[in-house]
């Protein structure tokens, strides 16, 4: 059984990689950027005091990507009730 933050965060995965010129979510640089949950994690997804999200962009410009993914996120919160900040880091492009 997933628990809440578990579920919020593979539907805010599913949202933004639903968004055109997201080609995949990432786990960041240095430090793994994951919400880990018994027997799993969602990669590219972070929830504390604010949502992170790391993605790889297939397409340009990457501002609007990246307002796009974070309007995906934001809308999943508030489907939730969360009125969390939510930032969009975009840490490499792929196919453009």
């Amino acid at each position: 059984m997933t628990s809440k933050a578990a579920t919020l965060a593979i539907s805010i995965a599913d949202a933004v990689r639903a968004v055109p010129g997201v080609q995949r979510l990432t786990g960041g640089d240095a430090i793994e950027v994951a919400t880990y949950y018994a027997g799993g994690k969602v990669v590219g997804v972070r929830l504390d005091e604010t949502v992170q999200i790391h993605l790889v962009a297939n397409r340009m410009p990457l501002p609007p990507v990246a307002a796009d993914a974070a309007k995906a996120a934001q809308s999943v919160l508030a489907k939730a009730g969360d009125d969390r900040p939510v930032e969009v880091f975009v840490d490499d492009i792929e196919g453009v």
